[in-house]
């Protein structure tokens, strides 16, 4: 997808109907079609729109992998499945956009909010007579004013507000991602550890990641996973998906002395989030199931390489993350250019030590109000 030609296109589109009135609003349609830890970092956008338009009927479009983030969400009065091939990856297929359309039949929005488009929806409805706020305008005043100071990226959230600002919303002086745990699902959660021998406290340690490139180096994560079951006696459990299980394991082989509970493809996301709300630490690389322990409350620590650290770190008062931005970060390469020297490997054990005791300390003293400042160390 050529983005910055989406954004310029989308910027027109918006100029077109954005000028329509926000009377009288009853349906409210929303796509957010990218990735699960981008759908959760739209959880505070969500709940303002609510906020805005509490009796307004609301309809969110999102990719099949993302529902799960926001099953029993009160913002969102239903989820309409639709996989934009521009997002789409393995396992899951790509929908035409004719099946979405057929799902939407004859509801027609008086208000669209385009949080992450692709090349249909943003023109879907346009000549349905609804206001349309797109994301588009925001990327490209970002893109000059990067270009005029050389700023860094915005973080996700902070434009989601930017683009909801026509609509008379104002950014939360305090920002909290939300995931929905039912009751049921913490019975549930409850049974599990009991079946496993989780007892508390706990920290959660999630060694894999869906790009190879994201993993931190084993010997260091044992390092500091020896330090958090030393230094605050917490028990170390190891998630992961079912691809993940061998980097689990090869965990587990080098800090088998902690007697670490390893369940690492056992659970699906909601049983692993039910599990994680009751966990005192989350460390991982970036990724969606980061955003899922930081929306939860849970103390987290992001290690950041490839990815985008100022777009994506995690949010809260409970969550930190590391970068070394080097000059080639972000990057989506398979293969790293400088191999013996990656974004990764430049994270030291001993950072990752240091930034988890000051994070642990703070959120023990912090007031409610507090935001946490994110760590990030220049290269």
């Amino acid at each position: 997808m050529n983005e910055p030609l989406l954004h310029a296109f989308s910027t027109g589109i918006g100029a077109l109907y954005g000028w329509r009135s926000l009377r009288n609003v009853r349906r409210i349609l929303i796509y957010k079609l990218d990735h699960m830890g981008d759908v959760l970092l739209a959880t505070p956008a969500l709940r303002a729109i609510r906020r805005r338009f509490p009796e307004a009927e609301i309809r969110i479009v999102v990719g099949e992998w993302s529902q799960t983030v926001l099953q029993n969400n009160p913002n969102v009065d239903e989820i309409v499945i639709y996989n934009s091939r521009e997002f789409a990856r393995y396992p899951y297929a790509a929908h035409k956009f004719s099946d979405l359309r057929q799902k939407l039949g004859s509801w027609k929005p008086d208000l669209v909010i385009g949080l992450r488009d692709d090349w249909r929806t943003v023109t879907d409805r346009l000549l349905s007579g609804a206001r349309r706020i797109n994301r588009g305008r925001v990327h490209f005043r970002e893109w000059l004013e990067r270009k005029r100071t050389n700023q860094p990226h915005s973080h996700e959230v902070k434009r989601l507000w930017a683009i909801l600002r026509p609509l008379g919303i104002e950014p939360e002086p305090v920002e909290k991602l939300e995931y929905w745990v039912t009751d049921e699902e913490r019975k549930q959660a409850a049974e599990f550890m009991l079946a496993h021998g989780i007892e508390g406290p706990f920290a959660i340690v999630h060694a894999g990641t869906s790009v190879p490139l994201k993993e931190w180096p084993l010997d260091k994560l044992a390092e500091a996973s020896r330090h958090i079951a030393s230094a605050y006696g917490m028990q170390v459990v190891l998630i992961g998906a079912p691809e993940e299980v061998d980097r689990s394991a090869d965990l587990v082989s080098l800090i088998r002395d902690l007697s670490p509970v390893d369940i690492s493809g056992k659970l699906n996301l909601r049983g692993t989030a039910a599990l994680m709300e009751r966990a005192s630490l989350y460390l991982s690389s970036d990724g969606g199931a980061m955003h899922v322990a930081s929306a939860l409350g849970v103390p987290t620590v992001g290690l950041f390489g490839p990815g985008s650290y100022h777009i994506f770190r995690p949010v809260g008062r409970h969550a930190t993350a590391i970068s070394h931005l080097f000059p080639c970060s972000p990057c989506t390469m398979i293969t790293c250019i400088r191999p013996n020297d990656t974004c990764m490997q430049a994270i030291s054990a001993e950072e990752v030590i240091l930034e988890t005791d000051r994070l642990l300390a703070r959120v023990h003293t912090a007031p409610a109000n507090h935001s946490v400042l994110q760590h990030q160390s220049p290269r």
